[in-house]
């Protein structure tokens, strides 16, 4: 029996242990106060020996516990116990992605292609949402994503219905388990049947090797196999096909979905996509043949959302339609409703778009850095989060919005953001 089990932790009393990893244990735990389930993981204890290492954890578990978004799994509250560091998340009930694809190919069977496109699309929005907080995740498999759904439990001997939704677990772990297992004995961290080029080489990490790993996820989920060797071959052998070989073209699968894959798995990260988003635009092109770039950037940015968001909303009642038994009536009428008002929606935005024209931005009283700082604060940065971005001292930033505030003559961040709205000094 664990030493764990029975001690509470954060208000949350452990119940029993739900897994064991390479860098932590999981256990179930049961909040005392809000009466919840929630989990509860204990990273190893040579994860807690360099200082360095646990200040980084600290700092790396804010900045995640500040991501919201809804196919990130949500953190409660992280702090140390015994000198071993630990982190109380949201309970996922669902399961595994690694588990379910293993039962696919256990099975002779491939995911189709639209699934693979809904979890592909969730995970780069997930990405896409990190990134623009400068967090990366750099350990993106199957393994650290749950699959779940509102409806009940999932069967992996069944379809995915279309209403299961990813979620994107263990976000910051990886690079806090790189720094300790980096000081101890030069080694780097990650899997590495999902590692990217540079990570492999050790070289400064971005949000394009996060991209690399979702290619290599989307390649398995297509081919029903990794695109370099299988997880319990040579470690060294399956790193060294990362840095040079090129991945083997998917038997049957379309040109247009051949080049999304070699974009992504791009050995050289310049010729990768950039963004995830990118990703995201060409799955759905691909994918649903649904253009979401019909209005540029010179169109109303808030217009330029709307038609994104219908345009995404309206593929996804055509993929539900396609999903569904055809003798389930009351729902493919349900679905085929819903999809005809998204299409009717869409056509009154794009007329709308039609009458808009951008106007040109008004001159603003701000240095680049001020505009800088006030932007990040119009998508509800705090100091702290900025600064963290930017890489500069809460202290230099508080000293840009006091001037922000001088050239404004406003009183608060709120009133600071909202005139440079109405001036057009900054966009939504």
């Amino acid at each position: 029996m664990s030493d764990w089990i029975g001690r509470t932790l954060s208000k949350v009393e452990l119940q029993r242990r739900l897994g064991r990893g390479g860098m932590a244990e999981v256990y179930l735990g049961q909040h005392t106060t809000l009466q919840r389930p929630v989990a509860v993981k204990i990273l190893h204890a040579f994860l807690a020996e360099d200082e360095v290492a646990r200040a980084r954890f600290h700092a790396e578990a804010q900045a995640v516990a500040a991501l919201r978004h809804p196919n990130i799994v949500q953190v409660y509250d992280f702090d140390l116990a015994d000198d071993r560091p630990y982190i109380v998340m949201e309970l996922v009930d669902g399961v595994a992605l690694n588990t379910y694809l293993h039962a696919l190919q256990q099975s002779g069977q491939r995911l189709p292609l639209e699934s693979a496109a809904r979890l592909t699309l969730s995970l780069a929005a997930a990405l896409d949402y990190a990134h623009a907080r400068n967090i990366i995740h750099r350990d993106v498999k199957p393994a650290n994503v749950m699959l779940r759904r509102e409806a009940g439990p999932l069967d992996p001997a069944q379809p995915l219905p279309p209403d299961c939704e990813a979620v994107l677990m263990d976000f910051g772990i990886a690079r806090f388990a790189s720094a300790a297992v980096q000081t101890a004995s030069g080694s780097i961290s990650g899997t590495p049947a999902y590692l990217s080029p540079e990570q492999a080489q050790g070289l400064l990490l971005d949000a394009r090797s996060d991209i690399y790993s979702l290619g290599v996820m989307l390649y398995e989920m297509l081919a029903g196999h990794l695109p370099f060797g299988a997880p319990d071959d040579n470690p060294i052998a399956i790193i060294l096909k990362h840095l040079s070989e090129p991945p083997p073209p998917i038997p049957d699968l379309s040109p247009a979905w051949q080049a999304v894959l070699q974009r992504s798995l791009a050995k050289d990260r310049e010729q990768r996509y950039q963004h995830a988003h990118e990703l995201a635009v060409e799955v759905l092109v691909n994918v649903f043949g649904v253009s979401v770039t019909a209005v540029g950037r010179a169109e109303a940015p808030l217009v330029v959302h709307l038609l994104e968001t219908l345009e995404t909303l309206a593929a996804q009642f055509k993929t539900y339609d396609r999903a569904l038994p055809v003798n389930n009536y009351p729902a493919r009428l349900a679905v085929g409703a819903l999809q005809r008002l998204a299409e009717q929606a869409l056509n009154e935005a794009r007329d709308l778009a039609g009458q808009l024209r951008p106007t040109p931005p008004a001159l603003h009283p701000f240095s680049p850095r001020e505009l800088e700082v006030l932007t990040l604060a119009r998508h509800g940065l705090t100091n702290k989060e900025i600064a963290y971005r930017l890489g500069l001292s809460e202290r230099t930033i508080q000293f840009h919005m006091n001037s922000v505030f001088n050239k404004t003559s406003t009183q608060s961040r709120t009133e600071a953001v909202a005139l440079a709205l109405q001036k057009g000094w900054i966009t939504l």
